[in-house]
């Protein structure tokens, strides 16, 4: 009998595993977030990108109240088991919650936390 492929990730104490978005073709990482089995299974079951919410603890279907969508290119395993790699499609532009295209907008430089990135829309706008 073959192991079923969900069951090769090392999971961590709660039950989770940290997932990074890589963009499709420009290979930028979007951002990085939490997946449990769940998710990962609906991930790859809808092709879209579904997080566990640490915070809300809940499932969070990417782009559900934003409409910024993760369509899925691949699943990635590294060599560990315990991380995921998705490449996604971002749909919107904008994968974090500060309006900004990536969640890595800010860079160290000289001791302090530069901000590199622009806002593309207002947070107000995109979850009013």
């Amino acid at each position: 009998m073959n192991k079923h492929w969900i069951d090769e990730i090392k999971w961590d104490a709660d039950g989770l595993v940290p997932a990074i978005a890589q963009e499709a073709g420009s290979g930028e990482v979007l951002m990085m977030a939490w997946m449990n089995r769940d998710s990962l299974l609906q991930t790859a079951e809808q092709g879209e990108a579904v997080y566990w919410s640490r915070s809300r603890q809940k499932l969070w279907h990417k782009g559900e109240s934003s409409g910024h969508v993760q369509k899925v290119k691949s699943i990635r395993l590294d060599c560990d088991a315990d991380v995921i790699l998705l490449e996604v499609e971002q749909l919107g532009a904008i994968a974090c919650h500060t309006g900004r295209h990536r969640c890595f907008y800010r860079k160290l430089e000289k001791d302090e936390w530069l901000t590199t990135d622009p806002v593309i829309k207002d947070p107000e706008e995109i979850y009013s």
